[in-house]
């Protein structure tokens, strides 16, 4: 099935740190409500493979990230050229296989930074959802933690000129699904237990949007998933009923990267042709026509979602620039070059900024208003995923293997 390495006294460590500090669970692309940031500390900024827990071959090829809930890592991997795409339970402490469940799907095109697999799964501790998709059939599938199947939904087609990757989020009793595609779209919210449809709210279209959505409670009481698509903007929906309570204008191209909650305001990015074009930053708690209050064209990324922390953001452009901006005025704090290029999203860590390069170096920055990097790691393998941190465990995925380094 797959190769494990261990090394004994990293495990234990391992362990031992996981007992002695609270859970912090990863649920979800890029973490609590998908900010990407963490509380853990106690994590190096160099290390060895002989540092390792543990190391694990993955079955296939995928851009997905981990998420990681107890005693439970759920990764999505696709293989046969994509005629499988499959979903693995490992066992985080020690990277022993809990169990595998198999899809079948049909081939599709994709872009040369695409994956079967380059969606995340998302979990709450008791069940586990993942999405996948061909050109005819969105399939939407939960899991119990143990890998019983629950249900499967199919969503209908999904035209795209790049291929799929969708990572779903649950809140609550719902599955919350974007579907903004080069046709007839639209944001689903499916019954977690039953996957049954409990609303759906067309989307105007354009291009293919790959931004994952993210939830929050609005000043007035209500619950709103924000959702990002090139035709649509920024928009933010009822959770609870799919209706669309606000929405910015257009963006001229299309969107990967996801939405950031910045304060009182929600950033989101598109672009095109491997660069970031268009940076629109809305204020939150509105209703109807929202107007745009920031707007940036240039040194912003594409595919890396942004974070944000104490009033900054940081960015890490796809072409291998790192900056820093003030995320109300845009004022630039620094920029850096860091060489190579980015597909996966950093992290937020102990006051550091760890992300990986297509190459799989991982490089640890300094998050402050002074530029410092301060180490990088080669993980020696193709990597299109994003930094998972739970539980006392940092976990770097590549195209092909996975690794888990104890703080």
């Amino acid at each position: 099935m797959h190769c494990v390495r261990l090394c004994g006294v990293f495990v234990l460590l391992a362990v031992f740190a996981a007992t002695q500090a609270p859970a912090e669970n990863w649920p979800r692309f890029r973490g609590p409500n998908g900010q990407g940031i963490s509380s853990e500390t106690g994590f190096p900024v160099q290390w060895t493979e002989q540092d390792y827990a543990w190391s694990v071959d993955l079955p296939g090829l995928a851009h997905s990230s981990p998420v990681v809930w107890d005693n439970h890592l759920f990764v999505t991997t696709g293989l046969n050229d994509g005629s499988v795409r499959r979903i693995i339970c490992l066992d985080p402490a020690t990277g022993a296989e809990k169990w595998q469940r198999d899809l079948t799907l049909n081939t599709v095109h994709l872009h040369n930074k695409n994956s079967y697999a380059s969606g995340s799964p998302v979990t709450n501790g008791e069940f586990v959802v993942a999405s996948f998709a061909d050109a005819g059939q969105m399939i939407v599938a939960c899991w119990t933690m143990n890998g019983d199947q629950v249900w499967t939904q199919n969503l209908g087609e999904f035209i795209s000129q790049h291929g799929p990757s969708c990572s779903p989020v649950i809140h609550n009793q719902l599955v919350i699904v974007p579907k903004d595609m080069m046709g007839p779209s639209a944001v689903y919210g499916l019954d977690l237990k039953t996957g049954k449809i409990v609303w759906e709210t067309e989307r105007e279209y354009r291009r293919t949007s790959y931004a994952c959505p993210i939830i929050r409670t609005r000043a007035d009481g209500v619950e709103e998933v924000i959702c990002v698509a090139g035709m649509m903007g920024i928009s933010g929906l009822n959770v609870q009923t799919g209706e669309m309570i606000w929405r910015t204008e257009s963006f001229p191209e299309r969107t990967v990267g996801s939405p950031v909650l910045c304060g009182d305001h929600v950033i989101a990015i598109s672009g095109a042709g491997g660069k970031g074009k268009n940076f629109f930053s809305a204020p939150l708690d509105q209703k109807g026509d929202v107007p745009v209050s920031l707007k940036l064209t240039r040194q912003i990324p594409y595919v890396p979602t942004p974070i944000y922390k104490d009033g900054m953001l940081y960015m890490i452009l796809d072409v291998g620039i790192a900056s820093c901006i003030d995320a109300k005025t845009g004022e630039e704090v620094w920029t850096e070059r860091l060489g190579g290029n980015f597909s996966g999203s950093p992290i937020w860590m102990e006051d550091r900024i760890y992300t990986i390069d297509e190459d799989g170096t991982v490089i640890v920055l300094s998050a402050g208003k002074t530029f410092q990097e301060l180490g990088r790691v080669p993980l020696n393998d193709l990597c299109y995923s994003t930094p998972v941190v739970a539980n006392g465990r940092l976990f770097l995925k590549t195209a092909s293997k996975l690794h888990c380094l104890a703080k």
